[in-house]
């Protein structure tokens, strides 16, 4: 057919213009089967929402199978965790044990479940390749599966935290309320982080143990066991690490304090730019996917 449109152009003189005409309307149709390709990625994701939670509410018990305290060793683990830290750094730091304590937890929990997202990210798709070759599943699916999964431990870990604020009750009242929007943007844009990093790890499988070796150091530039304030006039640093603004957006209610406007905002703009970035590559990657898994 094209063929026959290149000789009726060049006999009748219509030149350049028919072929602009002609790269235009398929550039159209390439761009309508692209747009029709992500609302089926998204919409066959939406439909199955049970079924992406059972498979990461069954993925946690499978790991914790015939062990007496099962997912909550998840609890165990960071409860050791807070407990040694808080007493090294508490005095190393100099600082009111009472405030170091439920900063710390409230911070590890976070960043657990922050740093497991983002490095368990570039390996979704593979580790899901039996599922993505047998049967016709959304890789937003595959996506929402690991990120449920992740606040599942997020929700036992959750335990470690009320505790803290048990023992510490100085910082509750109403600013608490304000995590729950603030940890839904931060899973929106984690969602869409799981999407992009998902689609590049695995087209290259040495994405994952590089991740898991920038988080090691990254741990230390996060005011995880530090606050922004100790910074002094450095704190402006912080403005350049996205893991900082992620937990400010969860930790600040939860220790009393509203988040400023500028936080929001740069959470905000992270996210529409990690969707932006995510539902590009889906619609560009998406066919190849399966070849790069397999």
């Amino acid at each position: 057919m094209l063929s026959g449109f290149a000789e009726c152009r060049d006999q009748c003189g219509y030149g350049p213009l028919a072929s602009g005409l002609l790269g235009k309307s398929l550039s159209l149709l390439k761009g309508d089967v692209l747009l029709e390709l992500l609302r089926l990625e998204l919409s066959q994701a939406l439909k199955r929402l049970d079924l992406a939670l059972y498979l990461a509410w069954s993925d946690t018990r499978t790991r914790y199978r015939r062990s007496v305290l099962g997912p909550f060793w998840l609890v165990l683990g960071t409860a050791i965790g807070v407990g040694g830290l808080a007493f090294v750094w508490s005095t190393l730091f100099d600082v009111n044990r009472e405030e170091f304590v439920l900063s710390l937890t409230i911070g590890l929990v976070v960043w657990y479940f922050l740093s497991a997202t983002i490095v368990e990210s570039s390996s979704v798709f593979y580790n899901s390749r039996q599922l993505m070759l047998n049967l016709p599943i959304s890789s937003f699916l595959v996506s929402i599966q690991l990120l449920m999964r992740q606040l599942v431990n997020f929700a036992h870990n959750l335990v470690v935290v009320m505790v803290a604020v048990f023992l510490f009750p100085q910082h509750l009242g109403f600013e608490n309320l304000i995590a729950f929007p603030g940890m839904f943007l931060v899973a929106l844009n984690m969602l869409a982080v799981i999407q992009l990093v998902g689609y590049i790890g695995a087209r290259y499988r040495d994405l994952e143990p590089l991740l898991a070796a920038i988080m090691q150091p990254l741990f230390f530039l996060t005011p995880v066991i530090f606050r922004p304030q100790q910074l002094g006039a450095n704190e402006y640093i912080l403005n350049f690490n996205p893991f900082a603004h992620w937990l400010k957006l969860i930790r600040g209610p939860l220790m009393g304090e509203v988040p400023p406007v500028e936080t929001w905002l740069i959470v905000v703009v992270m996210t529409v730019v990690s969707w932006i970035a995510a539902l590009w590559m889906t619609a560009a990657k998406r066919r190849r996917l399966a070849y790069w898994v397999h």
